[in-house]
């Protein structure tokens, strides 16, 4: 995977930041699709490693509360949560 990151960065141009961003919001965006009508009233755990995954989850997570879902972060070793 690594390698795949490397060689996207370096033959389309985004870097990390923006490739776990829009890692981040596409899985927002695909949660509320599998969650269906009811996403809003789902309590919502997201699981992050480290690296760029973790990094892309926890992006997801952000997108998730800040449209009003309640989301818990689980990232080794620590717990995040956010309120809304």
């Amino acid at each position: 995977m690594m390698e795949i990151d490397r060689i996207a960065m370096q033959e389309t141009g985004p870097n990390l930041y923006q490739m776990m961003e829009n890692a981040g919001r596409n899985l927002c965006t695909l949660t509320i699709e599998k969650l269906g009508r009811n996403w809003n009233k789902a309590k919502i755990l997201v699981l992050a490693g480290t690296g760029g995954n973790g990094g892309g989850g926890i992006c997801a997570a952000r997108h998730l509360a800040n449209r009003g879902a309640d989301v818990t972060v689980f990232k080794f070793p620590s717990l995040f949560r956010f309120f809304n």
